[in-house]
């Protein structure tokens, strides 16, 4: 029986525990990633991004494996994370777990869901339960520092901030971030609802409630608008992983080597501030070759490779 969890409210234990599967199945995959620190993982289930929808269900007694549907505004898709652990599977559990979400997804009116695998038992797993196979999905690694300098561009200028985007850059950051709809996806159109001031000002919020710092580099054009950015997410000591969240280049600006910029000043400036830090992470769509090409020549390499999967619900 599938039961379902309120992580805003669920003992800190179970959630503990949840994220265990998820290191195990992750790392089952891919042995050689460090995965996330713990309280990351619980603080990143606890706190719901405003406007986004969360279910959560586990089984088992004890709890042998969860998932997680991840629904975000005003978009008609959604992501799916299953997890069970190895030694309990063929049981049943992830099929029914799968079914509890995808119901959930079809009350809330989504009419896809998408999700990614990583071994063959997975694979087998999607194909037998109706989904569809998508693009490959890369992970990388940077083992600190970066290979490249901060090469700056005539035209530009780099600013970079920590937590709340200045108020004067606020409307240009907002519409910059739109240009990570142009990435490769599966989800037959965007993921995400447009970005305004206001969703900005939540996601920094959600980020901060988590414990976690966002920082920003941007790229300026001469005319006052971003022309392309990156962000990072740093979690506080004693934990030395960072993730990289979106990374973007307006297309009117591309291909003047402001992806290699802005990514090489971020970096420059998080060993900087932070030299305990030891790793950054990220992960792009087998199909971006221009920002694999980016993330290659300051040294990320490529720790393991999913696949994305769909899940049609009309």
């Amino acid at each position: 029986m599938v039961i379902e969890v309120d992580t805003e409210r669920a003992d800190e234990a179970l959630l503990r525990h949840m994220y265990e599967i998820r290191r195990v199945c992750h790392r089952a995959v891919a042995p050689q990633e460090e995965p996330p620190d713990q309280a990351w993982g619980v603080a990143s289930m606890r706190v719901t991004p405003p406007g986004e929808q969360r279910w959560h269900g586990v089984v088992g007694d004890p709890v042998v494996a969860f998932a997680g549907l991840y629904l975000p505004p005003g978009v008609p898709t959604g992501f799916l994370r299953i997890c069970v652990l190895p030694e309990h599977r063929r049981r049943g559990y992830g099929s029914a777990l799968l079914n509890t979400a995808l119901d959930r997804a079809r009350a809330a009116g989504r009419t896809h869901i998408t999700g990614v695998y990583g071994d063959p038992a997975a694979a087998g797993f999607t194909a037998a339960t109706g989904a569809e196979r998508g693009h490959s999905v890369i992970a990388c690694r940077l083992d600190l520092p970066a290979h490249l300098p901060p090469v700056p561009v005539p035209g530009y200028r780099a600013v970079s901030w920590t937590g709340a985007t200045p108020a004067d850059l606020l409307d240009s950051y907002a519409r910059a971030r739109n240009a990570i709809a142009d990435a490769p996806t599966d989800s037959g159109g965007r993921l995400h609802d447009e970005w305004t001031p206001e969703r900005v000002r939540d996601e920094e919020a959600a980020v901060a409630e988590r414990g976690q710092q966002l920082r920003v580099t941007a790229i300026v054009a001469d005319s006052g608008e971003i022309a392309a950015l990156t962000q990072l997410v740093v979690p506080p000591p004693p934990q030395k992983i960072v993730s990289t969240e979106d990374t973007a280049v307006v297309a009117a600006h591309r291909r003047r080597g402001l992806a290699t910029w802005v990514k090489a000043e971020s970096l420059a400036l998080l060993v900087a501030d932070r030299p305990d830090l030891e790793v950054v992470k990220t992960s792009n769509a087998g199909s971006n070759t221009g920002m694999l090409a980016v993330n290659r020549a300051l040294g990320f390499t490529v720790t393991s490779t999913w696949t994305s999967v769909v899940y049609h619900l009309t």
